[in-house]
């Protein structure tokens, strides 16, 4: 496989590691990922690159899914 897609925010900078599988990010779209990156796909950042270089041509996107919203619970009536 080729590079991984992954981002350090922190480092600004993309993984140097290689890709070994496809992940799906929030804007549903397939990443090429290392081990590394999709054990910490609660937390990590993917971005597509302009080939093997550390160019990005798309902004940072979260690996993992939107929160569900949560919804109101029904309160039955307490008759007293």
């Amino acid at each position: 496989m080729e590079r991984c897609e992954g981002y350090f925010r922190l480092e600004n900078r993309r993984c140097d590691r290689t890709a070994t599988r496809d992940v799906r990010a929030t804007d549903g779209q397939y990443y090429q990922v290392c081990e590394h990156h999709a054990r910490q796909a609660w937390t990590a950042s993917v971005a597509h690159w302009n080939g093997q270089s550390d160019i990005r041509s798309s902004a940072p996107t979260p690996l993992r899914t939107q929160a569900r919203q949560a919804r109101p619970l029904e309160t039955a009536a307490v008759s007293r």
